[in-house]
């Protein structure tokens, strides 16, 4: 029998590759929550974002030590880089609030840059300090805001009780804030002195804070600030709920005595 003739072959589809896409290890979905909460950002603070990611993943347990426990730049941005931003919203309140075109914010505590870095490349016509105790962090706060290309961000190494009792930072700052982990009437000792009168004192905290805020009453009413309120913000906590953001003003000077020397506000909380 006479072969039959071969079909005619389909052309293969090429395959379109954008050059300019994002170039993460993996593609992440177009609602993931990094996404949708860096959607106000332009190009050049994306690509900033992406910068202070890899870089934080690149030094990660190196000379300066263990900075996340995230694995991946696309983790850091989802998981942190993602925290952070959805603060803004509270912090852009306080700022209104504040009438302030250059809002001053001090965080405490910022270890690898969290969440003052995401907020600083997120505002970047606000001045941000980034405060730790440990040299090796702070040194790599001031390495990746030069590669990055920061401008309004500057470091200082040291105590917040001992910035407290600084006449050049006492009572200076728009907002304060700290992600540590720490009780809010522990907390507020260590931030509320830092913060100006008519000024804010922001901690980041999981969403069952009620017993925190009823605790730390005294401490905070002590140190010049007025009543805590907790609110939401788009971000979900290790529990499976809604973050909050434990928001208070400073009404009053703190009174000299306050902060006591370093160690004091965890061993005796106010």
């Amino acid at each position: 029998a006479p072969a039959r003739p071969r079909a005619a072959r389909r052309p293969l589809a090429r395959r379109c590759v954008d050059f300019h896409a994002r170039p993460l290890a993996t593609a992440r979905s177009a609602a993931s929550p990094y996404d949708a909460l860096a959607a106000t950002l332009d190009a050049k603070q994306r690509e900033q974002m992406l910068a202070y990611a890899r870089a934080l993943i690149r030094e990660n347990k190196g000379e300066h030590g263990m900075l996340t426990g995230a694995t991946s730049a696309e983790e850091v941005l989802e998981s942190h880089a993602s925290d952070a931003l959805a603060l803004l919203k509270v912090f852009d309140d306080a700022s209104e609030t504040i009438g302030s075109d250059a809002t001053r914010v001090l965080d405490v505590g910022s270890g690898a840059g969290l969440p003052g870095i995401p907020l600083a490349i997120a505002r970047p016509g606000w001045r941000f300090t980034l405060l730790d105790t440990l040299r090796k962090r702070t040194n790599f706060l001031e390495a990746t805001k030069r590669e990055i290309g920061l401008t309004n961000v500057d470091v200082v190494w040291g105590r917040a009780e001992d910035l407290g009792r600084d006449e050049k930072w006492r009572e200076s700052f728009d907002v304060v804030t700290a992600r540590a982990v720490a009780e809010l009437r522990v907390l507020a000792e260590f931030c509320v002195p830092l913060a100006r009168v008519g000024g804010y004192w922001i901690s980041p905290k999981n969403a069952a804070v009620a017993d925190e805020i009823r605790d730390a009453v005294n401490a905070v009413t002590i140190l010049g600030g007025g009543a805590m309120r907790a609110e939401s913000v788009d971000s979900i906590g290790p529990d499976g709920n809604k973050r909050t953001a434990v928001v208070c003003e400073k009404l009053s000077p703190t009174p000299d005595k306050y902060p006591r020397r370093a160690g004091m506000a965890k061993k005796r909380p106010l």
